[in-house]
């Protein structure tokens, strides 16, 4: 029996991350495997005999002609009969089901189920039964079960799990720590000079690298896409400048060997003293992200330590400063929305956007994005945000009755029992426009609050409109999540999109997405698309719909909004 798995990488230290299982083929080519690698067998019980039906689907599942030996069967399950069998076999029980590793003569093991059941009476009486191979069932759960867990490009932990490692520090009495944020310089001069695939390649390196210097009791996690987080479980002030001086050296020691030349790279470090400067994980996360941009701010390959005294401050005045430019913001109008366009396919006309937020500044400036909505989620003022979105888009479907919009909603919003009410009241009461609105949550935001999902989720449903995850194959959400979640639309991580025509890792990455998403009969979207090649792979694989660059970039003032049409909505009140 063969098949085909990709090359797992360089096994990590324990509890740093671990070695992906082998990938399943994909799913067409696995069905058929499956399909191949079954058969049927009957035992007479008075002659003590076998018989095989099929003797050539028999071999290829067993390595050799079978025989009619009950007892050969059993020699090749390894650790022996299972007791369901054998009391079958007995006439002890009228069915059974067991799953084990059979062992072929070459030595190979693979998972396989049997199920069988006697029917007949007296001398006609016979145990039916049926072997079935799940070795590709058995591969595609434990990938998902690592995926959980781990981040699939470098093999460490992902954000969340490293999030877990340090609640477990806190969690423990008298320890001392270090928790720091390592941030690979000017990757982007990388992705120009080089390509996204070689900039993959120099993360990857780097993340072995790092790994390579810490202790068998810290931990390293891939906590964004050019960040790494690490967990020094023992330690304090006193060995932080020399932690830091180690990791930064094991990266800018020597140059990065790509299949496009030598590549140098660097790495900047944020470090907080656990539990000193941080009572929690929440806070070293937080805290570990200002002092690397201090450190940043000094220059490429610098470290910097938390301090209460000074990043406190310079984070409080840039907070402070930031609410008053989105109070006045929301106050005069300035917050609108871009329309980006989702098609089923290229050459269509689209009537489905999603919105995505922008403000613009007193002198006209727009205001990126990251630069005002991390803020506003830390200040408590991003549910305002989420209301005048929600506003805007209703304002939109009222004036276009042809277009079908999708809004962002943040986790702190779903979280919040009074502003979330209030967030279905405006629903409701424009409850006749609902049905053309999808409200989307990322999967990682899902994941962090599942129970407030679930109940925000059937809300949203029961007023008409749909719901979908967004950035699908960031945190993997369980199945049991999925199902009682009642999503409509799974959007695909765009880093697993862009490429995706020539990496073949995406490729089997998206196919089991789609798998997962056919299977609770959802739709798909595809972030990021940015070129022919990649759309018409995600259409051939089977993505019900594009969104990216190459569909439309965002826009305040599309040619289907009417002139004049409302892109600004007015003041509100909390609730």
């Amino acid at each position: 029996m063969v098949f085909s798995v990709s090359s797992p990488r360089e096994r990590v230290a324990d509890g740093a991350g671990a070695s992906p299982p082998p990938q399943p083929r994909s799913s067409q080519a696995a069905d058929q495997d499956d399909a191949q690698f079954q058969t049927l067998f009957e035992f007479d019980p008075s002659a003590g005999r076998l018989h095989w039906p099929d003797p050539a689907a028999a071999t290829r599942l067993l390595g050799e002609p079978p025989t009619g030996e009950p007892g050969d069967l059993d020699r090749r399950i390894e650790g022996g009969p299972k007791a369901a069998r054998s009391a079958a076999f007995a006439g002890e029980s009228s069915s059974y089901v067991c799953e084990y590793r059979l062992v072929r003569p070459d030595g190979e093991g693979f998972w396989v189920e049997e199920r069988g059941g006697w029917i007949g009476a007296g001398q006609n009486r016979r145990l039916i039964g049926v072997l079935r191979s799940t070795e590709h069932q058995r591969l595609k759960e434990e990938r998902l079960k690592w995926l959980a867990a781990n981040d699939e490009l470098t093999g460490l932990l992902n954000r969340a799990h490293l999030r877990l490692k340090l609640d477990e520090f806190f969690a423990g009495s008298g320890r001392r720590g270090v928790y720091l944020l390592a941030g690979i310089d000017d990757l982007g001069a990388i992705n120009a000079d080089f390509g996204f695939e070689i900039a993959d390649e120099v993360i990857v390196e780097i993340a072995r690298r790092l790994n390579s210097v810490i202790g068998p009791d810290d931990f390293v996690g891939r906590v964004a896409g050019t960040k790494f987080g690490i967990l020094i479980a023992s330690g304090g002030p006193e060995t932080m400048r020399d932690t830091c001086i180690k990791l930064m050296n094991v990266v800018r020691e020597s140059v990065v060997e790509s299949r496009k030349g030598a590549v140098a790279a660097s790495i900047s470090i944020g470090a907080v003293n656990l539990p000193a400067d941080a009572p929690n994980s929440q806070g070293a996360m937080a805290k570990a992200e200002a002092a690397l941009d201090q450190a940043k701010r000094l220059g490429r390959s610098s470290w910097s330590a938390f301090t209460e005294k000074t990043d406190v401050v310079s984070m409080r005045r840039r907070n402070t400063h930031m609410s008053d430019v989105i109070l006045t913001a929301l106050n005069e109008r300035r917050v609108r929305l871009a329309y980006q366009p989702i098609v089923a396919d290229l050459g269509e006309s689209p009537l489905k956007f999603e919105c995505l937020i922008r403000m613009r500044a007193e002198d006209g400036r727009e205001v990126p994005a990251p630069e005002f909505i991390p803020v506003a989620e830390r200040l408590g003022l991003v549910h305002l945000l989420d209301r005048r979105v929600l506003e805007l888009a209703i304002n939109t479907l009222a004036t276009c009755p042809h277009i079908h919009l999708n809004v962002n909603i943040s986790m702190e919003t779903v979280k919040d029992a009074v502003w979330a009410e209030g967030y279905l009241a405006h629903l409701r009461a424009n409850a006749s426009l609902a049905k053309r609105l999808a409200v989307e949550l990322t999967e990682t935001q899902v994941i962090d609050a599942i129970d407030a999902s679930i109940e925000f989720v059937s809300e949203v449903k029961a007023l008409g409109a749909s719901f979908a995850i967004d950035d699908f194959g960031a945190g993997y959400t369980s199945f049991r999540n999925l199902k009682a979640l009642d999503i409509d639309t799974l959007k695909i991580d765009g880093s697993f999109v862009t490429g995706v025509s020539s990496s073949r890792e995406n490729q089997l990455f998206v196919r089991t997405l789609l798998d997962l998403a056919r299977n609770f009969s959802m739709k798909t979207v595809a972030e990021w698309v940015d070129n022919e090649a990649d759309a018409m792979l995600l259409k051939g694989l089977g993505v019900d719909y594009l969104q990216g660059y190459l569909i439309g970039k965002p826009e305040t003032n599309p040619k289907w909004l009417p002139s004049g049409a409302p892109n600004e909505a007015p003041q509100m009140a909390r609730g």
